[in-house]
């Protein structure tokens, strides 16, 4: 099937997700052969890495990035009732979950997100809010991230990234995406200081390394199979602990992805857990983990013994 016939059929579903949409913007485009190929991602659809390396260079369009319909496509697009659910989360996982809030706030000082007001906290953008919940189940499967060589695929503008370094301290992080996202993100980044030596690579500049934790939230299930399983020669089955969000992806984008079971088979010591809160309209998803302390499990935290 051609990569223009798949976008149509994509576009005859009864579908509003972000994935839909993704294939709308993309239908809409002029096609021609040319100028077009087989995307790798959803991501990976020419319009959004376009506007990333426009982001990455111009100011105009970087001091309002994460406002742009583009960008909100792909990632800024957490509602405030999401971003509530995330907040309720940190609440369960952290007791102390409001001392670095300050810190974690000036996420939201580049690319004007939409923000709202939430109590006590003030106002923050729901996306921030992810990155926090990602970062309090890191802390309890994990501990301290101090002194760790992260690796993080699919890395948006960086937030995750920034968040973490905010509070913990790790010696390297490398970023893996595409050229154009990880100029976006190293323009963001700059605007920090960070503990980390930061690496920024794409796929094929990757050497087989290994790694204290690898971190993907959504993005590695959202790439071709053969590209899975560069990452997972590369980087994942060298890892000694590994958090990756699971995003399942409709049989009709033609992807092809491993199935959670499948990677679960493939990474030693690896277990599947809830993604909680669930992302909305996706009851699927899931986060595999490997290497921790805890097993994160619905409202509560199980020691693993």
């Amino acid at each position: 099937m051609s990569f223009k016939s798949l976008i149509n059929k994509i576009f005859q579903k009864n579908n509003t997700d972000r994935l839909t949409d993704v294939a709308n913007r993309i239908k809409a485009s002029p096609w021609d052969p040319k100028l077009h190929r087989m995307s790798t991602s959803v991501s990976d659809n020419e319009i959004y890495p376009d506007f990333c390396a426009k982001a990455s260079i111009y100011s105009d369009i970087f001091i309002n990035f994460r406002t742009n319909d583009i960008y909100k496509n792909i990632l800024e697009h957490v509602t405030q009732s999401t971003g509530e659910a995330y907040l309720n989360q940190i609440k369960k996982l952290s007791s102390d979950y409001f001392k670095h809030f300050e810190k974690f706030k000036e996420n939201d000082l580049w690319g004007n997100p939409e923000t709202f007001e939430y109590p006590e906290l003030g106002t923050i953008s729901p996306s921030t809010l992810r990155y926090i919940k990602v970062y309090y189940d890191l802390q309890n499967l994990f501990g301290s991230m101090d002194g760790l060589k992260i690796c993080e695929v699919g890395v948006g503008y960086g937030g995750q990234c920034r968040i973490i370094n905010s509070v913990d301290k790790p010696v390297e992080y490398t970023l893996v995406d595409l050229k154009p996202c990880l100029n976006l993100a190293q323009r963001y980044l700059d605007n920090y200081i960070l503990s980390s030596k930061v690496r920024y690579l794409t796929m094929n500049e990757l050497d087989k390394e290994e790694y204290d934790l690898f971190i993907s939230n959504y993005a590695f299930t959202e790439v071709l199979r053969d590209i899975q399983a560069v990452y997972l020669n590369k980087i994942v089955l060298s890892s000694s602990k590994g958090y990756i969000t699971y995003n399942k992806m409709p049989l009709e984008l033609g992807f092809n992805c491993y199935t959670s079971e499948e990677l679960v088979s493939m990474i030693p010591g690896s277990e599947i857990i809830d993604e909680t809160p669930n992302s909305p309209g996706h009851p699927d998803n899931c986060v595999i983990i490997w290497g921790h302390k805890n097993v994160i499990s619905g409202k509560k935290i199980i020691n693993n013994v």
